[in-house]
């Protein structure tokens, strides 16, 4: 089973927090990049999870991804408008949305544990792809975790 981890980016026209929450609070995913569209089409299973990870705040949410992968141009004019950078290659819709709130601190340390990332460099490295594929047992252990911190597990 493939899971992802989606890393909300700062923007020119919002942060990193605000990015996430408005794709959250309207059901969807973008897709910022061709990259994250090929991977997300390669691996998208049908019941594969996303968790949320905001530059500068840390994990914030976790969800249930529905394929498939749906165009920019499915999306009404005021999102269209509103998610143009965080959707530009397409969405994908998103449902059962926990929220979670784990330091940006706590959550690099987790994804270093749960990834065997050997250092920040690399970390860094990966995050700034936008996506990273987790297995169950990655996307278990990090869920968990997230989750715990925040009281909901």
């Amino acid at each position: 089973m493939s899971h992802f981890l989606f890393i909300a980016g700062a923007l020119r026209e919002r942060t990193s927090q605000e990015s996430a929450e408005l794709q959250l609070s309207n059901g969807l995913w973008g897709l910022c990049t061709s990259l994250i569209r090929t991977n997300l089409q390669t691996y998208l299973e049908p019941h594969s999870r996303g968790l949320v990870y905001t530059l500068k705040v840390g994990l914030c949410a976790e969800f249930q991804i529905v394929p498939p992968l749906q165009d920019f141009s499915a999306l009404d004019e005021f999102l269209k408008d509103e998610l143009r950078t965080e959707a530009r290659f397409g969405f994908v819709p998103i449902q059962g949305v926990q929220r979670c709130a784990l330091s940006s601190t706590a959550s690099q340390a987790l994804l270093m544990e749960a990834l065997q990332i050997p250092d920040q460099a690399e970390l860094t490295r990966r995050l700034a792809l936008g996506m990273h594929r987790l297995t169950q047992t990655e996307f278990d252990a990090i869920s968990k975790r997230a989750t715990e911190g925040t009281g909901q597990g």
